[in-house]
């Protein structure tokens, strides 16, 4: 076996204990780090019109979400160990596009996390109008508005520490409330739709009309569709942080994936169906806002329907955060772990076993930001994690080449054709949606462009000045055989068996 591992991957431990993650659990980190439910469609229907959502809801699963989730179902087999993508990475492309990788991923996912609890007390505050942003007790206000804490923050703030203390428990714990918090959020969706589905039946509606927001080109429909929706199908490589914790890790992945894939695609299609159905702006499509798939539910079923509607949008911003804090703090622990970061961020907990020092520094910053007016810096990291795809689509391709007898216990089919078309439809929907950005929304792709160079510029600089000559951290390796190495004899590039 030893022959068979490059040296930044020998041996360590982290112990069969844990891997205690069966597939029903897996299902429920899936379901939040990917979904969490149809909320946010709405903002798809009136940027693009019902016909097109409906068209993208099935069409970026097919182009996107699957291929992403293919790649990541090979490589998690092939290598099922906490850290995933971050070692995925480093094993093809080496230490640099491995930092690289870490810190896109790690600043798209704090910020990311940060609005999670920030979006919850907002709902809360409609019911509780004193807890809003600036309103009621407001201590601290700078820049404008830009840096306020109030009693949102404090309200904020109370909610993240139960919900970190849950992640501090361990995978097991994050993943069980997360089941049951699925299971909450589903249930009045399913009853939603059949009402739903019933009434746009009975009443003759067309969920394709109009297909397009009138008067709006096809290619501002289009755009306006898959910013919304490509985000809400990230995430189906998240859960490979955690496959250290996993029992039995490629089929427990695997199948998890295979439940988890149509599951996330019915939950958003058929509630969207059922909510044009419902006829509630019917012909007026930019009328659409965030929250009216509770309004439908209010309509088609009554106050009990609105109620448990509303429940499902706070658990589900809930589920969302942990089940993201979960997946996210492995990676910062491996950059710290690798001497990039302070090693105390590398700390796992004697208890629990779960990264405490990455969780606290992740927690902390999303404490600090959730004082912050940071939307257009949130919506500028949508590129940003879309740019660590394209970087994982590169080393699933050069770990097919560079280790062609690679133990794969699940394969992408097709050989390499197969690799190269499972990698070209994602990477085409990339591309254009970076085109479509930078066309549109210049500012936004600058500031994307400025925080992917920042990586880069950085690594030569924590190199020298942070790691030095520290070595890389071991990790379990007991289960990963790569087999003869291409790069062997090309210098530097040796395999350093």
């Amino acid at each position: 076996m030893a022959e068979l591992i490059p040296v930044e991957i020998t041996r360590s431990a982290p112990g069969a204990d844990r891997r205690t993650l069966g597939v029903l659990p897996l299902v429920g980190i899936f379901f939040f780090t990917v979904s969490g439910g149809p909320f946010g469609l709405e903002a798809s229907l009136s940027s693009a019109g019902p016909g097109m959502t409906l068209l993208m809801i099935i069409l970026v699963p097919v182009v996107f979400g699957v291929p992403n989730a293919l790649v990541a179902a090979e490589l998690s087999a092939a290598i099922p160990v906490d850290g995933g993508y971050y070692y995925w990475t480093k094993i093809a492309l080496g230490r640099g596009a491995a930092f690289v990788f870490g810190v896109w991923n790690s600043i798209g996912s704090v910020l990311n996390l940060a609005l999670f609890p920030i979006l919850l007390v907002d709902y809360l505050a409609t019911w509780v109008p004193d807890i809003a942003r600036g309103k009621g007790l407001v201590i601290v206000d700078l820049f404008h508005g830009g840096f306020v804490v109030d009693l949102h923050w404090i309200v904020t703030v109370a909610l993240i520490v139960p919900m970190a203390y849950l992640n501090y428990r361990g995978s097991k714990a994050v993943s069980e409330y997360s089941v049951g918090m699925m299971l909450l959020i589903l249930a009045p969706f399913a009853v939603l739709t059949v009402l739903g589905i019933r009434h746009g039946v009975g009443n003759g509606i067309n969920v394709l009309s109009p297909f397009m927001v009138p008067g709006q080109s096809v290619h501002s429909s289009v755009a306006g569709a898959l910013s919304v929706i490509v985000w809400l199908y990230l995430g189906f490589d998240g859960p490979s942080t955690v496959l250290g914790e996993v029992a039995d890790a490629h089929r427990t992945y695997t199948r998890a994936l295979v439940i988890s894939v149509p599951l996330i695609i019915t939950a958003y299609l058929l509630p969207t169906i059922a909510a044009i159905g419902s006829g509630l702006h019917r012909g007026a499509p930019a009328d659409w806002v965030q929250g009216d798939f509770i309004v439908v539910g209010d309509a088609l079923g009554g106050i009990w329907l609105k109620v448990l509607l509303s429940l499902g949008s706070a658990l589900s911003l809930v589920g969302l955060f942990m089940a993201i804090l979960l997946t996210s703090t492995r990676v910062p622990r491996a950059l710290a772990a690798d001497a990039y970061l302070p090693r105390w961020m590398a700390r796992d907990s004697r208890r629990f076993n779960t990264p405490v020092g990455a969780l606290l520094a992740s927690t902390t910053v999303v404490v600090v930001l959730s004082a912050v007016d940071f939307g257009s810096i949130l919506r500028a990291t949508v590129l940003l994690t879309l740019a660590s795809i394209l970087l994982e689509f590169v080393a699933f391709l050069v770990l097919r080449w560079r280790y062609p007898r690679m133990l794969r216990p699940v394969r992408v089919p097709g050989g390499w054709p197969g690799a190269v078309l499972v990698v070209l439809l994602p990477t085409a929907m990339i591309v254009y949606l970076a085109w479509s950005t930078a066309v549109d929304e210049a500012a936004m792709f600058g500031m994307s462009l400025a925080v992917a160079m920042l990586a880069v510029l950085l690594y030569p600089l924590c190199r020298r000045f942070v790691k030095g000559d520290r070595p890389d951290a071991e990790i379990d390796s007991s289960r990963v055989e790569l087999g003869p190495d291409r790069f062997a004899g090309f210098g530097s590039r040796k395999a350093g068996v």
